[in-house]
């Protein structure tokens, strides 16, 4: 788990020696998530950034399969990138977000 996860956890948990039990709770919870029936996101019209990492609890295929689902989709995996550190590449991620806002809306919406 990063350390920044962990020091907050361990700043605010009012049982700080159950830490390991909650990583495992959490990782369990992200990798057992039940998605939404494909069926409904694939009604989903609006434009969608779907942005994961190859260091993540949630593997990239995850985000691939997502993205394959939804009829107005951009796709990004970031490298050598863990879940909490997706926001912090701002550098990859401010000019994706960036294009992605600035595009012309599809014309079948």
């Amino acid at each position: 788990m990063p350390r920044q996860l962990r020091d907050a956890y361990l700043e605010v948990a009012p049982h700080p020696e159950n830490f390991e039990l909650f990583f495992y709770k959490a990782r369990d919870r992200m990798r057992d998530f039940q998605d939404a029936p494909e069926d409904a996101v694939r009604t989903i019209a609006a434009p969608t950034l779907v942005v994961g990492s190859d260091r993540d609890v949630m593997r990239p295929e995850g985000a691939v399969e997502l993205f394959r689902l939804l009829p107005h989709a951009q796709l990004a995996i970031l490298p050598r990138t863990e879940h909490t550190e997706i926001t912090t590449r701002t550098s990859w991620l401010v000019p994706m977000i960036n294009e992605f806002l600035d595009a012309e809306m599809p014309k079948s919406m």
